[in-house]
């Protein structure tokens, strides 16, 4: 199956919508949709759970920029090797971010090159 062309008023409708990006995805999705004999709500699904998460990265990405953040400073990157000391619990204590849900302030303090800013 070639990619299907999207009707204009469905490209206009999501673009008022402010869903203009699904527009680039939704070929590929309907291909998919048709190859796997997906129902109409799994489509639907699918497709508004891709805007969902580029909605999520790109809000991220954003916040981190507003906030002056490297973004290259990910926890994924952080350098497990680095020649510093730092409690492992109390680093996966501060990852799972439950401080926020029991709505607790966090101050990390440590010397120079510790990775404080990192964090």
């Amino acid at each position: 199956m070639s990619m299907p062309t999207l009707n204009p008023e469905l490209v206009a409708a999501l673009k008022r919508l402010k869903l203009g990006q699904v527009i680039q995805a939704l070929p590929e999705r309907l291909v998919l949709a048709d190859k796997q004999d997906m129902s109409f709500e799994d489509l639907l699904l699918l497709v508004l759970t891709d805007e969902i998460n580029r909605q999520d990265s790109c809000s991220y990405e954003r916040r981190a920029a507003a906030a002056g953040l490297d973004p290259g400073m990910k926890l994924e990157l952080f350098d497990k090797t680095a020649k510093v000391t730092l409690d492992k619990r109390m680093l996966a204590e501060l990852t799972s971010l439950r401080f926020i849900e029991g709505r607790k302030h966090v101050v990390v303090l440590g010397p120079v090159g510790v990775g404080k800013t990192f964090m």
